[in-house]
């Protein structure tokens, strides 16, 4: 890095109050649940809110930074990308991170949880991403339109429209 870069934008984002709040509710609740004595599955938040440097350093990952030897996300910038816009969290095992003691096993459990608390699992794509949960509401992948409105209007109104705030689409 060079002296002027910013560190800071590099850093993995596991702050839940940098989500949209009626999804953060829902995270946290999943998690809670999750981790409940009776399911006792270890799952924490490992990465929520993506600033556009972050996105900018995966997109490169399996690209022209190898290794890995494929590409870790489609999404060339945070705006193309849930994470984005406060919008999606990856989840892990607290202590195995991306490999979990049942492996996909695990990650079916944590989904039928998170999916009962209103979220969408990237576990059921066709580009399947087990560790990623969005807003139920979120298509895959943020529209055009999506962007524009982030840009023009800000987070807060992107969250507006897709009822993440409170729970109810503008």
């Amino acid at each position: 890095m060079s002296a002027g870069s910013n560190q800071a934008a590099l850093m993995v984002d596991r702050d839940p109050r940098r989500l949209a709040p009626a999804f953060a509710e829902s995270v946290l609740r999943a998690l809670a649940e999750c981790n409940s004595s009776q399911n006792a599955l270890g799952a924490m938040l490992y990465e929520g809110y993506r600033s556009a440097e972050l996105q900018a350093m995966y997109y490169q990952r399996g690209r022209t930074v190898i290794p890995p030897l494929a590409p870790v996300t489609n999404a060339p910038t945070n705006l193309q990308s849930w994470h984005g816009y406060g919008l999606a969290v990856d989840i892990v095992h607290e202590k195995k991170y991306w490999s979990p003691p049942e492996g996909e096993k695990w990650f079916r459990r944590v989904a039928a949880i998170f999916k009962q608390h209103g979220c969408a699992w990237g576990g059921d794509w066709k580009s399947v991403d087990l560790p990623h949960f969005q807003w139920g509401l979120c298509t895959a992948s943020p529209s055009k339109a999506a962007r524009d409105l982030i840009t023009s209007d800000g987070m807060q109104a992107v969250w507006s429209r897709l009822g993440a705030i409170d729970g109810k689409p503008a």
